[in-house]
């Protein structure tokens, strides 16, 4: 299926067994259960995903399934977000034989390369495969910046198609938008900003939360675009109180737990990640309980 930056994309987790092995049984549920909700696409083994703890024929089993089990019914992404050239042009070379959809790849971090650099880690990476590109810049992971000299370069990698955005300053990201939004689409990369980040011309983003609640993501992303902004506000200023409780120390952690407590039996996060602090699932409660309501009376008003 064709990868499209239009609508929310859910950033799936990796669900374990109590061995720590993957469950594929789960993954296969879960995959149905977003689709089922109205999830735009999927993005696997990112960063709520676990790359990081995945081995490389973990990662090649979960995308494997992923694409077995969408059956073309949306698209998937696969992260790619090791921090070396070599190992990225593996993962994508392996979700290109897969038969995925698109690739999410990280500037090369830790070894803190130059901005030339970072262009030939791009091209590098898209040369190895027919495979669209989505960039992502998140720089409180990786300490580098995909700031607008760099995007602009990156716009004439013809597969680079789009940029996961994690930025926090929203004139920033207005910036970005304005200078490179029509070469590259620009999706919210966090879930917290995605309402004003619509609201700035992004065509939709990739959350953590979706994995909760996909159809309330959903829903607030439609009623922004249909102008429908007191709604989106209200649903936006819910989910705040959710990414609050969540988004914390050890994610992917407290979001698995949170979906184990909603009845996905998705297992722990692996070592050294470390479990939710029960206030903090308290809270989440909460949130969730207010989220429901509100997709409920959306359902209704129907």
């Amino acid at each position: 299926m064709k990868f499209t930056p239009n609508g929310i994309h859910t950033a799936l987790i990796t669900p374990f067994t109590d061995a720590d092995e993957f469950d594929e049984a789960t993954f296969r549920s879960l995959i149905d259960f977003q689709v089922e909700e109205g999830a735009s696409g999927l993005l696997v083994i990112g960063g709520s995903g676990e790359f990081v703890s995945l081995t490389p024929a973990e990662r090649q089993r979960v995308v494997e399934a992923a694409v077995d089990q969408t059956a073309g019914r949306i698209p998937v992404t696969v992260g790619a977000l090791a921090p070396g050239t070599r190992e990225v042009q593996d993962t994508v070379c392996m979700a290109a034989n897969a038969k995925a959809d698109a690739v999410l790849v990280l500037p090369s971090y830790y070894i803190k390369a130059s901005a030339v650099g970072i262009h030939e880690h791009f091209a590098r990476v898209a040369g190895v495969a027919d495979i669209p590109i989505v960039a992502y810049n998140n720089a409180g992971r990786t300490g580098l910046n995909l700031d607008i000299p760099i995007l602009e370069k990156l716009a004439g990698i013809p597969n680079i198609v789009a940029l996961k955005e994690c930025e926090r300053d929203l004139a920033v990201v207005a910036a970005k938008i304005a200078a490179i939004g029509d070469r590259i689409a620009v999706m919210s990369g966090d879930d917290d900003l995605g309402f004003p980040t619509f609201l700035l011309g992004s065509p939709g983003g990739i959350f953590m939360t979706a994995n909760l609640v996909p159809a309330f993501h959903r829903q607030l992303f439609e009623a922004t675009v249909k102008g429908d902004l007191a709604i989106a506000r209200k649903a936006h200023c819910a989910l705040l109180k959710l990414v609050a409780a969540l988004y914390t120390a050890n994610h992917p952690a407290p979001l698995k737990n949170a979906m184990c407590r909603m009845g996905h039996q998705v297992g722990k996060a692996r070592a050294p990640l470390q479990p939710a602090d029960p206030e903090n699932l308290k809270l989440a409660d909460i949130a969730l309980q207010e989220i429901v309501s509100a997709t409920a009376e959306w359902a209704k008003a129907a």
